[in-house]
């Protein structure tokens, strides 16, 4: 009998789990914000951030092709919200800084180069809008705005 029970009660142990965890991520005031930067990363690569390396350069491996490669987060902090944007409906701000090497036509080499973004969310919608250079490690302005 003890054998019939154990199985049962972990089964019932991981669903309940699943559901918490479903609960708890709808209530996530930044679900979907690491989704929100995937994309701002395709936006970068398509952009004239990332010029593709011209044929003769003869580049080949990650980046030979986009004109960047080596994407990564370098910071990701909570924004306070405004009484104002409150009202206006916005749920969560978080500024984000990303870093990456980008093709440089000049020096035919790949050089560092980084950027940062504000993303605001209303409802279930991120937007992002770019934002003034930040330490790259804690996300602070490096300029007094």
């Amino acid at each position: 009998m003890r054998r019939l029970i154990y199985p049962a009660l972990c089964a019932s142990l991981v669903a309940l789990s699943a559901c918490s965890t479903e609960r708890a991520a709808s209530n996530d005031p930044y679900a979907g914000l690491d989704e929100a930067i995937r994309v701002w990363r395709t936006d970068l690569v398509a952009s004239p951030s990332c010029p593709a390396p011209a044929p003769e350069a003869q580049v080949e491996g990650p980046g030979a092709a986009e004109g960047c490669r080596s994407f990564s987060v370098a910071c990701k902090v909570e924004a306070e919200l405004t009484e104002a944007e409150q009202a206006d409906g916005v749920e969560a701000k978080a500024l984000s800084a990303m870093r990456w090497e980008a093709w440089d036509p000049e020096t035919m080499e790949f050089r560092q180069t980084s950027a940062a973004a504000e993303f605001v969310r209303i409802g279930e919608d991120w937007t992002r809008t770019e934002a003034p250079p930040v330490n790259l490690s804690t996300c602070s302005p490096l300029s007094p705005t």
